[in-house]
Parts: structure tokens; C-alpha cells; sequence
């Protein structure tokens, strides 16, 4: 029986994590459980093939009974057929110097070469899933200090680190990287967002070339690509709160989401197209751009709610939303392609088919929603209903802290302060929100 405490087994926390037993040894249903699932192999197969070196006639449900309930056989040959099947390292299953007690019946006693690190690695997993929770909820800003002290002592742990325990790190580095990126990305700091988006590129690179780590990368490549794009779509002067294209990053933004394509996900690959159509729209020059962004929306359109996640903190690891490309994130994605092509009208046809969706939405999609609302208001000179919605979304973005989206609010009220509704107390009102210091 395991002590209910999982750490790392190893010189550099090499395997694992896994319980201790009482002997000493790691748990081995835990780890036998561990390498089944690595091995890809089914329990009937892995059931045939023991039979057939043990001659034995165990059932596949007598796999899962070794797994769950640690009823690994004893006999040093039959773990070790065990062992071999599902690639266990020998000395991790009790099988040690084999060669020198060839008639021994019972496993080993714990070798003191086996070693085993109390490091907590399920602490920062709990820890970030709260910090993404809260930045799509209310904010995350607030945690970023706590943010960046964890990453940096991840850091260390994964230089240390070797085999289980260093993927682990690496699978978490990543998540605190991007998470990074986004923060800085709603404090407009986006030479800094680029470079956490970049260690998490670098770093889901290290992970390998299995299909996990392959969709990992994709996502990866996905948030600096993000990043890209919200850097030229605004510009360098959001402190200053002035929006200016820059065509070079949003060129750069095309390129990762093409390098992120072929190992997406079906709900990423959606929100890639959709990000893709507004790129290109942004970046039009001919009617060629116009086609390319519209075809791209109807590739979105095809994958909305495909194979969707019911895991939230899945899908912003491997679909690149709490929600992935959900019907609301897909009908914002294509307002903001509307409106990028300067089709005003249509894109508020989607912002109100928005609105009669049922279900809650988090905060910053509310405050994205009143942005693009706005701006189509504006461009279609509504000026009331544009003050109305820029002054719901300033106040949703003082709630998530997104300096960047401010900047587009700020940008409205200028405009609003040229327009024939200048003087309008309500416009004076938006004023005085964005100049407020909370």
C-alpha cells in the first residue's frame, strides 16, 4: 500500500510521480499503470502477451486489479514479463541485479541508489490552474509577482531535473509561460509578452514528438502568434493610448499560426482560422485579402464545437480558450474580421446574434463583445449606442486589468470627442471612467 504522498524516484527525479510503499519500493500498480498507458497498448493485449511468456491465463480485468489495487505478482519472472511488455525500467520495479539471484522468488529490498525527491510539483499544477482561472474570470494581474516567482523556481527545478520529473516541469513552465504572455499582453507590454511566449514555444519544443507534445507546440506557437497580432493591431503606444498598425508584426503573427496549423487540435485549428481571417483583413490590400479572410472564417465555421474538451484547463493548454472555439467566440471572431474589413453593419448582425446565445460568458469576452460593438457603432456613426457600449466595456477592462483594451476604449472616446455627440454628458462621463484611476 501506498503512504498517499507521490514524488519523484531517481538521482534527478527520473521517474514518477509515485506513492511509497511500505518496503521501500515505489508503488508498483502506480507505476505499472503508468508505463501501460505509455506503452499504448490495451490491457487485453498486454494480458495475451503475459500469458504467453508466464504461461498463466490471467483476464484483462486482472491488469487493471495489478494496477488499482497493487496486485503486482511477487515472482521476480513474472514482473519482470510485466517489466518488459510495458517497458519498465527494471530497477523502478523491484528487479535489480536479476543475474545474481536467478532463483529468487521475492522482489528486492528498496537499493539505496533509489532515491526519491519530496518535491511538491502538484502545488504550482493546482497553482496555475487557479491563477488561468482567474485571469478569464475577474484578473490574474494581481498574482503576477506570485506568477513570476514560481516560474523562476520551476526554472531551477527543470535544470536540475532529468526524465519524469523534468517533463513535468517543462509541461508546467509552459503553462506560466503563456499565462505570462497574456498578462503583459493586457498591460500592452507586448516585448515582454513576446518573450514569455517565446520560452513557451522553446520549451514545449524540449518536450518531445509525441502527439501531446506536438498539440502543445501548436498552442504554443498559437499564443505568440496571438501576441503578434494584438501587438500589430495596436502598436507601440498604448501608454500613450494612441492604436497604430503595425503590418510587420501582424506578418509574423500569419506566419506561427501556419507553423501551428498541421498539429492543432480541431477546436485550436478554429480559433487559428479565425485569428488567420482577421490577420488578413487587417493586412488587406486587395480584394484577393477580402476572399482569403472570408474563406478562412468558413473554415472556422466548420470546426466550431468540434471535439470540444470538457476539461476547462485542457483546452486552454491544448485549444487555446477555457472554451475553445465555442459558437460565442466564434461569432466575436467573425465580427472583428467584419469590422477589420470595414462591413460594420454585419458585424453588428453578429454581435446581436450573440446576444440571444443562453449560457454565461467570462468577463473579458463580455468586454470584447462592447469593444467591437462600439467600434461598429461608431463607424456607422451610432454615437449614442457607441458611448453606451465603451463605457460598459471600459469598465469591464478595469475589472481585468487590460490596459491594452483600454487603449481601443480610449480610442473610441477621442473619435466620440470629434463627432456631433462631443458634448453629450454621457461622453463626458466615458471621460472621466478612463481618467479615473480605478
Amino acid at each position: 500500500m501506498g503512504n498517499g504522498v507521490r514524488v519523484y524516484w531517481g538521482m534527478r527525479g527520473e521517474y514518477g510521480p509515485y506513492s511509497k510503499q511500505e518496503d521501500g519500493w515505489p508503488n508498483a500498480g502506480e507505476v505499472l499503470l503508468d508505463y501501460h498507458r505509455r506503452s499504448g497498448k490495451s490491457a487485453q493485449e498486454i494480458a495475451r502477451l503475459y500469458n504467453e511468456r508466464t504461461g498463466s491465463s490471467i483476464k484483462p480485468d486482472w491488469i487493471y486489479k495489478m494496477e488499482y489495487r497493487n496486485k503486482v505478482p511477487l515472482d521476480i519472472h513474472r514482473r519482470r514479463a510485466l517489466a518488459e511488455i510495458v517497458g519498465i525500467p527494471l530497477g523502478l520495479f523491484g528487479l535489480a541485479s536479476l543475474s545474481s539471484i536467478a532463483d529468487t522468488k521475492t522482489a528486492y529490498a528498496a537499493p539505496a541508489v533509489l532515491q526519491y525527491a519530496q518535491i511538491d510539483i502538484d502545488r504550482y499544477h493546482k497553482d496555475i490552474q487557479l491563477f488561468w482561472k482567474l485571469h478569464y474570470s475577474s484578473t490574474a494581474g494581481d498574482s503576477l509577482t506570485d506568477i513570476l516567482a514560481q516560474l523562476k523556481h520551476l526554472e531551477g527545478i527543470e535544470k536540475q531535473a532529468r526524465g519524469d520529473l523534468q517533463k513535468h516541469s517543462r509541461e508546467l513552465l509552459n503553462s506560466y509561460y503563456r499565462l505570462a504572455a497574456m498578462l503583459f499582453r493586457d498591460r500592452g507590454d507586448f516585448l515582454r509578452a513576446y518573450t514569455y511566449a517565446n520560452h513557451g514555444v522553446r520549451v514545449a519544443r524540449e518536450l518531445g514528438d509525441d502527439s501531446t507534445s506536438l498539440q502543445l507546440l501548436a498552442a504554443s506557437q498559437y499564443t505568440r502568434g496571438f501576441v503578434l497580432l494584438v501587438w500589430g493591431a495596436i502598436g507601440d503606444s498604448v501608454q500613450q493610448g494612441q492604436i497604430t498598425l503595425k503590418r510587420d508584426k501582424i506578418a509574423a503573427a500569419l506566419t506561427d499560426f501556419e507553423r501551428a496549423l498541421p498539429n492543432a487540435r480541431p477546436q485550436l485549428k478554429g480559433i487559428i482560422y479565425s485569428e488567420m481571417a482577421r490577420a488578413r483583413a487587417l493586412q488587406r490590400s486587395s480584394p484577393i485579402d477580402e476572399t482569403l479572410a472570408l474563406t478562412l472564417l468558413k473554415k472556422a465555421e466548420d470546426l466550431v464545437g468540434l471535439e470540444s474538451d470538457v476539461d476547462a484547463y485542457n483546452q486552454i493548454l491544448l485549444d487555446g480558450d477555457m472554451k475553445g472555439l465555442d459558437e460565442r467566440r466564434w461569432r466575436i471572431g467573425r465580427a472583428k474580421t467584419m469590422l477589420a474589413l470595414r462591413r460594420p453593419t454585419e458585424a453588428i448582425e453578429e454581435l446581436d446574434e450573440l446576444e440571444l446565445l443562453s449560457g454565461q460568458t467570462h468577463t473579458r469576452r463580455r468586454a470584447w463583445t462592447d469593444i467591437l460593438y462600439a467600434q461598429s457603432s461608431l463607424a456607422m456613426q451610432d454615437w449614442f449606442m457607441a458611448t453606451q457600449k465603451a463605457i460598459s466595456a471600459c469598465n469591464e477592462c478595469k475589472e481585468v486589468q487590460s490596459l491594452a483594451h483600454i487603449t481601443r476604449v480610449r480610442d473610441i472616446y477621442k473619435q466620440l470627442l470629434h463627432s456631433p455627440y462631443k458634448q453629450n454628458r454621457e461622453v463626458k462621463r466615458l471621460g472621466e471612467l478612463l481618467n479615473a484611476k480605478k
